[in-house]
């Protein structure tokens, strides 16, 4: 189960390319990309721990204190929907896909505002070469696609101060990039839904 679903996902990260049509994404490879994702994501945090990331105020933990069950609809149902649109819609490299990411950012101005404003420039630079018909390179899209998808998680941090811990930046925000590579795979593979 895990194999064949790893290797597919290896062989994307050398060489993405779009589906020509999409397939329902069988259970066996979810379960398996659940493993991978897992699988990198547990000794990460217990890294984290060790190397002492914990000194930063998770501001989920907090909400999730306060308002059980209203972050459980954000981080489970809102979030998601989201990020996929904003993050992933335009890897299509369609016109309107890449309009759409554009609108739906402007819902992130008031987290982390200096990664918006650098999103939304990748994003009209996106949408300037491929009205020229000369998309960029797919690798290119989904490696910054998902950069700035970890990049934007910086935000869950209450104490993070960009200028003081700029070399935190990596290690913070890694497992949100793997998982943004792996969210990539699926969208290119197997659609937006």
């Amino acid at each position: 189960m895990l194999q064949p679903v790893f290797k597919d996902f290896l062989a994307f990260l050398k060489n993405p390319t779009k589906s020509d049509s999409y397939t329902k994404m069988p259970a066996r490879s979810f379960l398996g990309l659940l493993i991978v994702v897992l699988a990198f994501a547990i000794p990460f945090a217990f890294l984290m721990d060790w190397l002492g990331a914990d000194q930063f105020d998770s501001i989920m933990e907090q909400m999730l204190a306060e308002n059980k069950l209203q972050v459980v609809f954000a981080v489970v149902f809102l979030a998601p929907l989201l990020e996929e649109l904003i993050f992933r819609l335009h890897l299509d490299l369609k016109i309107t896909s890449i309009c759409w990411g554009l609108g739906m950012s402007i819902l992130m101005i008031s987290q982390q505002w200096y990664v918006t404003a650098v999103f939304v420039v990748y994003l009209v630079y996106l949408l300037i070469r491929v009205m020229r018909q000369q998309p960029p390179n797919l690798k290119f899209v989904v490696f910054i696609s998902s950069t700035f998808f970890a990049l934007i998680h910086l935000g869950n941090f209450s104490n993070f101060e960009l200028a003081d811990h700029f070399y935190w930046i990596p290690f913070l925000v890694a497992a949100q990039f793997f998982i943004g590579l792996i969210l990539s795979y699926i969208r290119l593979t197997h659609g937006i839904w």
